[in-house]
Parts: C-alpha cells; structure tokens; sequence
C-alpha cells in the first residue's frame, strides 16, 4: 500500500512539474512572438512612414514657390469663338484650373490665377498681380483661331531671350504626351503680359479652336490631363 502510495504521489510530481514546464515554456513561446509580432508592427510602421515622408516631400517639391496661371480673355473679352460656338475664354478658365489642382497635388508650390470666373480683367491688371506676388513664373493660356479653319497645332511663345529655355521645356514637355496635332514650335512674341512683365513669362496657344479636329479634342478630358500634366512636368524641370 505503501509502495502504491510513492508511485502515485511520483507520478503526481512528474505531472505537475511537467504542467509547470509546459507552462513556462508556452509563456516564453507567447513572449517571445509577442515581441517578434512587435518589432514586426514597429519595422512595418517605419516603412509606411518612411514612405509616407518621402511622398509629401516629392508632393512639395515647389514648396516657396509661387506659379500665376493667367486664364486669357473673360468677361466682355469671349476671345476667339470656335466652330461651335464656345468661346476661348471659357476653355482657358477651365484649363487653367486643371493645371492649377496637378500643381497643387504634385508639387506644394503657391499657385496663383488671374481668374477663376468668367470675368474681365485687363491686360495690365494680369501683369500686375504676377509682380503684386512676386512670381516666380507667368504662363497665360490661351486657344488660337484663324480665318482658314485647316489651320491647327500648338504654339509656344517667350518675349525675352532668358525665357526662351523655359518655353521649349514646357513645350516639348506637351508634345511627349502624345498630342495629335501639329506642333508649331518655340516663337518670339510681342505679348503685353510677356513684354511687360518682370518675372519669367511664357504664353501657351494650346490649339486652334477654329480647326474642327482642334476643336473637338481640347474639350475632351483626355486633352485636358496630359496638358495638365505635361504644364506641370515642364515647370518642375525649369524651377527646381
């Protein structure tokens, strides 16, 4: 009886210290995941924040910079008025504010427009508020129109020499975007709002609203996108 006695009490002690054992064991188990569940956290939380970083600071690489995108014509002033009907000072507001939301996502610059609304405003006036904020760069956009509706493509014009690099950045910046339409290059023009203005100045003709085949694509939003971007790819090249 005895003897049954030291068996069963051994048995018990192999049990429970086996218990204990299992226990210790599964702790150290459950710690030791826990902290490679945390590091993990911890190395996937300085990824997503690295990445983070990287992509505002990609987002504002213009950051200081101030941009002015004057929206030709408005008001009394319809500019030229296409096949259809519409008329250019509609087209260049809506352009403008396109190039103006791809700036603003893509590069944290100041971006500033002589118009948002269907309003006139002088020549002198759009000078004006390019120096009043003391811009780092002018574009005016505008949309050509011609007595032969044949006539099509894009112009790109600068007044002053030191302005010429910039104008064909951008230029050839649109024409990478697969534009179909003629390409009518980098020309001098005798602009007031380039001639008269002290900060780094181009002006866009970005069609020929008097051209059926001009007409139709620049009020498609496809056209709308690349020459935003195109606008937008250009100016980074020349400032940064």
């Amino acid at each position: 009886m005895k003897k049954n006695g030291i068996l069963a009490f051994t048995a018990m002690s192999t049990f429970i210290s086996g218990f204990i054992l299992y226990n210790v064991q599964a702790s150290s188990l459950f710690k030791n995941e826990t902290a490679q569940t945390a590091a993990q956290t911890a190395a996937q939380t300085a990824v997503r924040s690295a990445t983070s970083n990287s992509m505002n600071k990609e987002n504002r690489i213009l950051e200081g910079k101030t941009i002015v995108i004057d929206a030709g014509h408005g008001g009394k002033d319809v500019g030229a008025t296409g096949q259809t009907g519409i008329h250019e000072k509609d087209l260049t507001v809506q352009t403008a504010l396109n190039i103006k939301q791809e700036l603003a996502e893509k590069t944290g610059a100041n971006i500033v427009l002589t118009r948002e609304q269907d309003e006139f405003l002088t020549l002198a006036e759009r000078v004006e508020i390019a120096e009043n904020h003391a811009a780092d760069l002018f574009i005016s956009i505008h949309f050509d129109a011609f007595t032969s509706n044949d006539v099509a493509g894009i112009t790109t014009y600068y007044n002053k020499p030191a302005d010429r690099q910039l104008a064909t950045m951008i230029h050839d910046k649109i024409f990478e975007q697969n534009i179909d339409t003629r390409d009518r290059g980098v020309s001098q023009g005798d602009y007031f709002v380039l001639r008269e203005n002290k900060n780094p100045s181009l002006l866009l003709e970005l069609g020929y609203i008097s051209n059926q085949a001009d007409e139709q694509r620049i009020q498609t939003q496809d056209f709308q996108n690349k020459a935003a971007a195109a606008i937008t790819e250009g100016i980074i090249s020349y400032l940064i």
